[in-house]
């Protein structure tokens, strides 16, 4: 029996090709509540103002922010990890001189080390992004869960091997984009705080995702799910591969879990 559900966000319940979360996802969602208990698990921070509306949206249980730098249980902080400044600054440091697409979000403002290559990777998408642009150099005093690199499989595979503290998840395969986060961090650190804090076995847990970010996070709960278009490599990783988000991916992952 799953008692707890853990989900990823982006392009597992929010659907960015069409803008939307399917009207299919909103009802199984609700249909679930008071099953099992929901947990929302991403690369984003759901604190700040402009992720806070997804947590009215959704209703989760617990909160596995920032890949697990910030893991919550009804309302109650469990852990809070900061990337280390100096080496915040240094990664940021090499970005700049490196060309490299590399920031994060900040109350409400998105901070890059290349605007010009930042605009171009969010062309087409951007009613989903903020608009407005500022200096990364003003995070080098800002404690920060994480930081977003906007660019290539090859640009997060370089700073992985030049910061061994640190390790960046690959969104896809073939556009690139990977979040910055300390080495030890990941959604299944979240996940198991979160078993440990509510006395709830692991094989009675429930993940489901589509990119390397949900890797681990898979791996680690009872049932591990990857979305139809999710990538490969989390596909062969999973228990079960689900249909396409815009195709009731969501849904019939419920019903695979007996949950609907």
């Amino acid at each position: 029996m799953i008692k707890v559900l853990c989900l990823d966000y982006d392009n597992t319940v929010f659907d960015h090709r069409l803008g939307n979360i399917p009207e299919s996802a909103r009802e199984a969602l609700e249909a679930v509540r008071g099953k099992c208990r929901l947990v929302l698990a991403s690369g984003r921070f759901f604190n700040d103002a402009w992720n806070a509306p997804i947590k009215e949206l959704v209703k989760p249980d617990g909160i596995i922010h920032s890949n697990g730098s910030l893991v919550e249980a009804e309302g109650t902080v469990l852990k809070e990890t900061y990337l280390d400044p100096k080496l915040q600054k240094e990664v940021l440091d090499f970005a700049y001189a490196n060309d490299l697409c590399l920031g994060g979000q900040h109350e409400g403002k998105w901070y890059t080390t290349n605007p010009e290559k930042q605009a171009a990777r969010w062309k087409g998408k951007e009613h989903l992004f903020l608009r407005e642009m500022y200096d990364a150099r003003e995070l080098y005093e800002i404690p920060m869960h994480a930081l977003y690199l906007d660019d290539s499989v090859e640009a997060a595979r370089l700073v992985e091997q030049t910061f061994p503290a640190l390790r960046t998840p690959i969104m896809s395969e073939i556009t690139g984009g990977a979040d910055v986060i300390p080495a030890h961090l990941s959604k299944a650190y979240g996940l198991e705080l979160l078993l440990e804090h509510w006395g709830i076995r692991r094989e009675e847990s429930a993940a489901i995702g589509d990119s390397m970010n949900d890797f681990e996070m898979i791996q680690a709960a009872g049932i591990g799910i990857a979305m139809g278009n999710g990538i490969p490599a989390l596909k062969e990783a999973a228990d079960y591969v689900t249909s396409d988000i815009s195709e009731d991916g969501l849904k019939n992952a419920f019903h695979y879990l007996g949950l609907l």
